[in-house]
């Protein structure tokens, strides 16, 4: 599949959902590998005018489920859906300025859990934060329970 038609699949797939009320767009996607972006505004921020620690976290764990569905067909998805099982976040400086941007890749996938690492970087190319996420893979859903 063309980078492009990857990228406007997953555009699609996320319109009108909790991205958009964020303010998360996909960036750039190739297998295993995609780059999630926000515009920062102001109701982004705490109180210390930088923004908000869930803002940073939102975007490391869409980038990730970004890079996990760029790998994964939709009919797959719809049999044995993935889930984030665990999100870790590094917070390495303050995050400020017009934009973030988190570039995330697959470290690792397996039949039932996909490990994956996200760089954010503000608009000065600064890294910011940097997460690690797992996503389960769950049992087929025509599968019974405990087979």
């Amino acid at each position: 599949m063309a980078e492009q038609e990857l990228v406007d699949r997953l555009r699609a797939a996320f319109s009108g959902r909790y991205w958009g009320l964020v303010g998360i767009e996909t960036v750039s996607a190739e297998p295993g590998r995609a780059t999630g972006r926000i515009a920062l505004q102001e109701h982004h921020l705490n109180y210390n005018d930088v923004v908000h620690g869930g803002v940073i976290s939102s975007l490391v764990d869409s980038a990730a489920g970004l890079a996990v569905r760029s790998v994964r067909s939709w009919d797959d998805i719809a049999e044995r859906p993935h889930a984030t099982s665990d999100l870790h976040v590094t917070y390495l400086a303050p995050a400020r300025g017009t934009e973030l941007v988190a570039e995330a890749r697959i470290i690792r996938a397996g039949r039932t859990a996909i490990y994956t690492e996200v760089h954010v970087c503000d608009d000065q190319g600064r890294e910011v934060a940097r997460g690690l996420v797992t996503f389960v893979i769950a049992a087929g859903r025509s599968t019974p329970a405990g087979e």
